[in-house]
């Protein structure tokens, strides 16, 4: 049976780590900006974040593993100038499955139903329903290529996003990279044999319905880029990952009418976007994270 869940974890790898030697079970951070100033204010706010992310996969039978699991991360910050204090709330629900189509292909297949609002009066308006599948082609042991799409609808409307990506471990561990696009990219090097240096890039995209004066009246989406260097040390366990962070990240934190909508979103690009932005423009900002992973290692032949 543990042959097994080594197998599978080897499949399905590929969605919930980006890698072909472990799966993260466990993912923890939280981060904090300095001042980020408002257009046109001598305001600003700090935008700190808690994030948390949760994978438990179940082994059905030798071409099939079951995904399930949870990402749960709250958003604190100021929407205004001289405003009190907004959390937003995202909660993602994980239920799927990995089979391995061929010696060469595998296939990940997950919904993922999220509920994303400020958690006041919620209700079905505060729910949206989304999806991934990827496609992951073994050039060889150590290299791999991958290919998706993410979809579902936001409070804006339908989106549409393609995924393309791969992953590289040199022979001897020292050099690796991982990258699904364009959401994350990683790549890392070994400094000794508990420490790596490394540098990463998050793309991050989600609405939150909000509500005014116990009405829903409007929502905010969230467009962030995260440029970040870590150092990470694994001293205390082998398993358990200690990274710190620092970096620079983009600030879309913007509001709108509950009605004020799109016709279609196909990542990059926004058609019909029309819409009027209700607050002010966030200005870009330093951030430092501290972050703990739980790595479940995979050793294939």
């Amino acid at each position: 049976m543990v042959n097994k869940l080594l197998l599978f974890l080897f499949l399905i790898s590929p969605l919930l780590s980006n890698s072909q030697e472990y799966v993260d079970l466990l993912n923890l951070s939280y981060s904090k900006t300095g001042d980020t100033s408002f257009e046109n204010s001598s305001e600003g706010t700090t935008i700190s974040i808690f994030d948390s992310k949760v994978t438990l996969p179940i082994v059905l039978n030798e071409k099939t593993a079951l995904i399930t699991g949870f990402d749960f991360n709250i958003k604190k910050l100021q929407l205004l100038p001289n405003s009190n204090f907004s959390e937003l709330y995202y909660t993602r629900l994980k239920l799927g499955f990995s089979t391995q189509h061929s010696d060469r292909w595998t296939g990940t297949y997950v919904l993922l139903p999220i509920l994303a609002s400020d958690y006041k009066n919620i209700g079905s308006d505060d729910i949206y329903v989304g999806g991934i599948a990827v496609w992951t082609y073994k050039k060889r042991k150590n290299f791999n290529y991958k290919f998706g799409l993410y979809t579902g609808n936001e409070a804006f409307g339908f989106y549409i996003t393609p995924l393309v990506g791969i992953y590289y471990i040199s022979p001897n561990s020292g050099f690796e990279i991982s990258a699904l696009l364009p959401g994350l990219f990683d790549m890392n090097f070994g400094i000794s044999s508990k420490t790596r240096l490394g540098i990463d890039y998050k793309g991050n995209s989600e609405t939150f319905k909000i509500q005014n004066d116990k009405a829903l009246t409007t929502y905010l989406e969230n467009n962030c880029l995260e440029f970040s260097c870590y150092l990470q040390n694994n001293s205390l366990d082998k398993n358990l990952l200690l990274r710190l962070k620092t970096g620079y990240s983009t600030n879309s934190y913007d509001v709108y009418d509950v009605n004020d909508k799109i016709d279609l979103s196909i990542t990059p690009f926004k058609f019909g976007n029309n819409r009027t932005k209700l607050n002010s423009e966030l200005a870009y900002s330093s951030f430092l994270k501290v972050e703990a992973i739980y790595r479940f290692p995979i050793y294939s032949k």
